[in-house]
């Protein structure tokens, strides 16, 4: 008998993710990004990013709203290791003006907009981002949770001596 065990659950994990600043403009939705890590050498077809952020209003009948980010082609290969970093801009936006960020090696970079007048700003404090395998079980699940910006010291007049 062979030895059965699922490993969807170990091919990939969300790393890291970086929400927008407030003042970011969609010219520069290249700045926003999710990086997923493969674990595994695998393959990832079909495998999806969802972003879901919660409607808690009484109004609202579904108090989700989703919608799918990205999704990785079949098939799709991975090395263990390798790291996707899916920009919410455009590829024709990085491509003619890149950022710093779209020129970081050791990364695969995706974006979820083609066209630049598809690029918008998904994640904002309290969304969810869930890594789905290819029959729609939740692999991982981050919370978007960026830091609050500082706020800026008033300046303390000399003392007098």
């Amino acid at each position: 008998m062979a030895d059965f065990r699922p490993v969807e659950a170990v091919k990939a994990r969300i790393l890291n993710i970086r929400a927008a600043q407030a003042t970011t403009t969609i010219e520069d939705a290249n700045a926003e990004w999710i990086e997923v890590q493969a674990a595994l050498d695998s393959d990832l077809a079909n495998w999806r990013l969802q972003h879901l952020r919660a409607l808690w209003r009484e109004e609202i009948r579904k108090p989700v709203e989703w919608e799918w980010v990205y999704t990785w082609g079949s098939p799709s290969f991975v090395r263990a290791g390798e790291i996707y970093r899916i920009h919410s801009g455009s590829r024709v936006r990085a491509a003619t003006h890149p950022l710093a960020d779209d020129l970081v090696g050791g990364r695969k970079h995706v974006y979820a907009a083609g066209p630049i007048a598809a690029a918008r700003l998904l994640w904002t404090r309290g969304d969810y981002a869930r890594l789905v395998d290819a029959f729609g079980t939740v692999i991982d699940e981050i919370v978007v949770w960026p830091p609050e910006s500082a706020p800026q010291k008033a300046e303390q007049p000399a003392s007098p001596r």
